[in-house]
């Protein structure tokens, strides 16, 4: 993650368009005081709303930054990168991850996926609310994840 700077991944794309339809604020890598950040916090104040999920966190940067994107001044400050980058299963999909292979078409996909996510991945975005209660499944894309690359994670886990 040394290389990213100034980003801010794309949580969905228009696939026809080929432009992005939802960010998210779960990553983000942002210089200190770079103008987009001020941007982020000044619409935090000025339109906090708790009653309605995700209005502060992703429907926000979504809502800047489209605001902003073709300005003077934040025109090439900042990179979208795309789902893959740091969203590569949406939040309907999550617990796919967790499963254990149970046929060798299963296994083929953890397979798959674990090195489409070596390619294309910074980090994976694991959708808390659909995934907290989870177990991780012996043989699983997560599995093989935690156990190749998370620091903290062999106590929780080890193959």
């Amino acid at each position: 993650m040394s290389s990213l700077r100034n980003c801010i991944g794309a949580q969905s794309v228009d696939t026809a368009l080929g432009k992005w339809t939802r960010l998210n604020n779960a990553a983000m890598v942002f210089d200190r005081h770079h103008p987009l950040l001020h941007k982020f916090i000044q619409e935090f104040a000025l339109t906090f709303d708790g009653n309605k999920w995700g209005h502060n966190r992703p429907y926000l940067v979504s809502r800047v930054v489209e605001r902003v994107k073709s300005r003077i001044g934040y025109r090439g400050k900042f990179s979208v990168m795309p789902p893959m980058a740091f969203y590569p299963v949406g939040w309907t999909h999550i617990g796919s991850l967790f499963k254990s292979p149970e046929s060798r078409g299963d296994a083929r996909w953890v397979e798959a996926k674990i090195a489409q996510l070596s390619e294309d991945t910074y980090g994976v975005h694991l959708w808390n609310k659909q995934s907290r209660g989870l177990r991780i499944e012996e043989g699983s894309v997560m599995a093989r994840l935690t156990s190749g690359n998370c620091v903290v994670c062999h106590s929780i886990y080890s193959s």
